[in-house]
């Protein structure tokens, strides 16, 4: 695992915390197997060791057709849709597909975008694609593209951090859920060296998914649980 805010954290001499934590900890006792948590590892790594079977198990993963020739990716929660981000004076209303077309909008490479949600992103006047939610805020506030389509979660984290990000930006209201659902995954490494566990652990995740368990964990929403430091007024603010 890497830091990711609200899922799970590392904080010097404690161990990881989080939702993501607590479901993987529900997972190994309902499967019946020992957990044992990597150091912060950047997400590129894991999926680097989870390739080479030198880690077992990931979480929160979106489904790639490249992943799933390494990883055996089991569906357990629906995603948080991505979050379309305007300047905060910006007076444009986006709340259907076909206005993207009037937009110069940016995106981060090599992002996991749904394909039917990046057909539609290229419909705009000048699709541009940038490094980082940070670079892709930059562009935003000079001016340089009109908006931005980045996941809710990890852009918030992003203002939040940054002083100067506050307040500066809105979300449209347009709703990229309803393109197609979305899943996150457990995943299972193909070269695990524990692959007899594959049924026990599908299993697992099912009777969590039946039971409510990734409800409850998941339930935190980040546009409700404040501050987002948006300038949209139907945004907590502190």
């Amino acid at each position: 695992m890497d830091h990711f805010s609200r899922f799970h954290s590392y904080e010097t001499g404690k161990a990881p915390y989080g939702p993501s934590v607590d479901l993987m900890q529900e997972l190994a006792k309902r499967a019946g197997f020992q957990l044992q948590f990597s150091p912060k590892t950047p997400s590129a790594r894991c999926l680097r060791q989870m390739q080479t079977g030198e880690a077992d198990l990931m979480s929160n993963l979106n489904f790639t057709d490249e992943r799933a020739e390494f990883i055996y990716l089991m569906p357990y929660n629906e995603r948080i849709p991505e979050s379309l981000y305007l300047k905060a004076g910006d007076q444009r209303s986006i709340t259907n597909f076909s206005q993207l077309a009037a937009l110069t909008l940016a995106t981060v490479r090599n992002y996991t975008y749904h394909p039917t949600l990046m057909q539609l992103i290229k419909t705009s006047k000048r699709h541009v694609e940038i490094d980082s939610i940070e670079t892709g805020f930059e562009m935003l506030q000079r001016g340089r593209v009109d908006s931005l389509v980045v996941p809710t979660q990890s852009s918030l984290d992003v203002i939040s951090d940054k002083p100067e990000l506050h307040y500066q930006f809105k979300r449209a209201p347009v709703d990229f859920s309803v393109v197609e659902k979305r899943y996150i995954n457990i995943g299972l490494s193909k070269k695990s060296r524990h692959l007899d566990l594959k049924s026990r652990i599908e299993q697992a995740v099912q009777s969590m998914v039946a039971d409510g368990t990734v409800k409850k964990l998941y339930a935190f929403d980040p546009l409700k649980h404040g501050p987002t430091y948006l300038a949209d007024p139907s945004a907590v603010k502190p």
